[in-house]
């Protein structure tokens, strides 16, 4: 695969082939959420405006995001990732803040994220998003971290 063809559309089918092989971190935080990620990573990508799949360059999927319109202005960010991204790192960081910076039709995006997903505090403090406190979250009332990220002003 070459590094244009790194992210693609993800789809429902996708989706759903994906939820059983996520990151354990990660289903751990979609379970903390009160969700189920057979359930939610398919929800996820139906309600976002252009869900996305990162491809390793191996062909594998590595991670699954997309931004469901909050209203005109903002938007919730989200990302759920399988093992594979963890051997390409890098590329990964640099594949997700193209894309971040490419979705301009928002001004300020943000979401919660559970701070014991180390692998998703590092991604966030690399895309230039800013902590802004801590929520109760969950039937459990888990402590996450609130995030968010203006977004660059396009001139028309």
């Amino acid at each position: 695969m070459t590094s244009d063809s790194l992210i693609q559309p993800a789809t429902l089918e996708l989706a759903l082939q994906t939820a059983p092989h996520l990151r354990w971190q990660d289903k751990r935080e979609v379970e903390a959420a009160g969700f189920h990620p057979l359930f939610c990573l398919p929800l996820s990508v139906e309600m976002s405006d252009h869900p996305i799949c990162f491809y390793t360059p191996k062909g594998d999927v590595g991670g699954l995001a997309g931004i469901c319109r909050e209203d005109q202005d903002s938007g919730v960010i989200w990302m759920l990732c399988t093992h594979a991204i963890e051997e390409f790192p890098l590329l990964f960081c640099k594949q997700a803040r193209q894309w971040l910076d490419e979705q301009t039709g928002y001004h300020l995006i943000h979401n919660v994220a559970d701070p014991r997903n180390t692998l998703h505090m590092k991604l966030l403090k690399h895309l230039g998003f800013k902590r802004l406190g801590f929520q109760s979250v969950g039937p459990r009332r888990n402590t996450f971290v609130e995030f968010a990220r203006l977004q660059p002003c396009v001139n028309l």
